[in-house]
């Protein structure tokens, strides 16, 4: 989906940073031409076009694009426009669909729980996409009908703001003035002085279309007046309204985060404005996490991870690119406050470890699953070596990572990690492998001309695709993760069931593997290297013998003298050409006599693991 700003302004520039930062393909055109990414005859390329020009201008820029539409040329246009009466006629007359909203927020606010008001909808799929990245940013969708809203807006912008240009135009307010000011007052002063140094177009549209309304206000204004001479009227009129207005709840944090916006020049006051916005940090700290704390909650009924790493980039991109801040900076800030939250949000649910897994629908997850029953505690990485790191760091305090699968043997890269990071084994797991072939939609095999998926997955059905699939060509992935991000109308991919079922795909066949319940994958279980206690009956080990003949068969002799059955043994390039590292897993624990002996026949050896079957993990204790 190609998305054009039409008007790269205030609110233009905001819409193009929101939907560039998530990803998507954005271009801006104004008619200012240093603004402009694209020329206008390139319009035509885009799926997506907002309308961000200034309200007087709406009319040229639908009969601009008017001029382009083809059949090839039919975009989903968004109007943005405060007032919907004037425009929406001509919306409609356009021939276009179109979306029509009402951001309630200025470019530079947060859109988080800011009131993004739908007008008319036109439903096309660009428009659900679009909506929902809004929600998912967590601003608050309501809808109102077409003839409503201008009625609604005139109550709730054209009174408000009238208000607030009546204390600017009555009051003689000098700026040293302030020095006496309420907190009340200093935050009206700041809005009213918003609203006077913004676009008066767009005010003068807000306060035509409030003009009736304006007067009823100033006739029933009077009549308070009137009333608030007489004690005992005033003092009714004080105790019905409060009923009404009775949501004062946090209004001190308003009040206080005025002291954020002062501009002072004394040393003695910068200290003091200083405090006072540590201060405000601080509680507005207390309150994200106070948020974070009622997610869990939700997370727990809908059976979602704490950790969603690919929302918590987005995050840090959005605020990278509200500040001139070093970028490095902010995000370890920023890191830091998720590390903050997420804590207490395992606190509140009771977990104190963390599982590291490959991606939500892997194998590795479904594993997961079947040790802890529930997503909470999963950290998802991308790669079994990032969960080795995330499990050194403490980022997790476990990690499950594939070491084999009975068809396609072990997963060398894991060898070469347990080697070189400092954590251990302490348990294995097993996971019959199932593959399902699934598509976004129904798809006859006929039609299908592309699959997408792991190279051990693909291996592991190439019976099935050899009979039903031999005109397909064959794209590796790096999981089957990636395979469904790879999907097109015209593509499948091999996944587990449980992945198709969490991604919504249509499942064409199950079970497609070859070896139909002897395919195991079998896992191992790691943790941070430590103090802790190894206990089991199975010892995994790296070693290295000399460069002669015999070497290895020394080492072996040890392990036959005592009757341990040596149930693993790969070789492993050293770095050196030639040269090789051995691992072993030996079904015994190995006594303080056995490594003197092993000592004796090796060059180096390397306990990494003493382990039994773990058929669940304690994520609790």
């Amino acid at each position: 989906m190609k998305i054009l700003i039409y008007g790269v302004g205030g609110m233009g520039g905001f819409f193009k940073d929101f939907f560039y930062s998530r990803g998507y393909y954005v271009k801006g055109y104004d008619v200012v031409e240093k603004k402009r990414d694209v020329d206008f005859d390139e319009i035509k390329n885009f799926d997506v076009v907002f309308l961000c020009v200034p309200m007087d201008e709406m009319e040229n820029a639908v009969e601009s694009l008017t001029k382009l539409k083809d059949g090839s040329f039919n975009p989903l246009l968004i109007d943005i426009s405060s007032i919907k009466d004037p425009f929406l006629g001509l919306l409609d007359n356009s021939g276009f669909d179109y979306l029509s909203i009402h951001p309630m927020f200025g470019p530079d606010s947060e859109i988080g729980l800011s009131n993004i008001i739908v007008v008319v909808e036109s439903g096309r799929s660009e428009e659900k996409v679009i909506l929902n990245e809004f929600k998912k940013a967590g601003a608050i969708l309501s809808k109102i009908d077409r003839d409503k809203h201008d009625k609604k807006m005139a109550e709730i912008q054209g009174i408000a703001h009238f208000m607030l240009t009546s204390i600017a135009n009555f009051l003689d307010v000098k700026k040293q003035d302030l020095m006496y000011a309420s907190p009340i007052f200093s935050v009206l002063f700041k809005l009213a002085s918003r609203i006077l140094n913004q676009d008066r177009r767009m005010y003068y549209y807000i306060q035509k279309n409030a003009e009736k309304l304006r007067e009823q206000f100033l006739d029933e204004s009077i009549k308070l007046h009137e009333l608030l001479k007489d004690k005992k009227r005033f003092e009714e009129f004080f105790k019905e309204k409060s009923k009404a207005y009775s949501d004062f709840k946090g209004s001190t944090l308003i009040l206080d985060a005025f002291k954020a916006t002062e501009d002072v020049d004394d040393i003695d006051l910068l200290r003091g404005y200083i405090r006072a916005v540590d201060s405000l940090i601080l509680r507005l700290l207390e309150r994200r996490v106070e948020a974070g704390k009622r997610i869990a909650k939700y997370k727990q009924q809908l059976n979602e991870p704490i950790e969603l790493q690919d929302i918590e980039e987005v995050k840090l991109k959005d605020l990278t690119l509200k500040t001139q801040l070093n970028p490095l900076r902010i995000q370890e800030i920023f890191s830091l406050i998720m590390e903050l939250t997420k804590e207490e949000e395992y606190k509140t649910l009771g977990i104190k470890k963390r599982l590291a897994v490959l991606p939500k629908g892997s194998f590795s997850e479904e594993a997961a699953l079947k040790l802890v029953n529930s997503r909470l505690p999963l950290k998802y990485c991308s790669t079994t070596s990032e969960i080795f790191k995330a499990v050194e760091s403490g980022e997790a305090e476990y990690g499950l990572i594939p070491i084999e699968n009975s068809i396609n043997g072990t997963v060398l890269p894991v060898l070469d990690d347990l080697l070189s990071h400092k954590v251990e084994v302490f348990g294995e797991t097993t996971l019959e492998i199932n593959h399902c072939l699934v598509a976004k939609r129904k798809l006859d095999f006929k039609s299908i001309k592309v699959i997408y998926s792991h190279p051990q997955a693909i291996a592991q059905c190439m019976g099935f695709i050899n009979n039903y699939l031999p005109h397909v060509e064959l794209r590796y992935t790096y999981s089957t993760s990636d395979a469904i991000q790879l999907l097109d109308d015209l593509s499948a991919a091999i996944v587990s069931e449980n992945a198709a079922r969490i991604n919504r795909l249509y499942i064409l066949k199950k079970n497609i593997e070859d070896l139909k319940g002897r395919n195991i994958t079998r896992f191992y279980l790691i943790r941070k290297k430590g103090d802790d206690k190894k206990k089991g009956n199975v010892t995994c080990l790296f070693f290295g013998v000399e460069d002669k003949p015999g070497a290895l068969k020394d080492v072996l002799e040890v392990f036959y003298k005592k009757g341990m059955n040596l149930r693993k043994l790969e070789s492993r390039p050293s770095g050196k050409l030639g040269d090789y590292i051995f691992f072993a897993e030996v079904e015994k624990a190995l006594s303080d006599e056995d490594l003197v002996e092993l000592k004796s026949v090796t060059t180096f050896y390397q306990i990494v693991g003493v382990f039994d079957e773990v058929r669940s993990l304690d994520v609790y204790g």
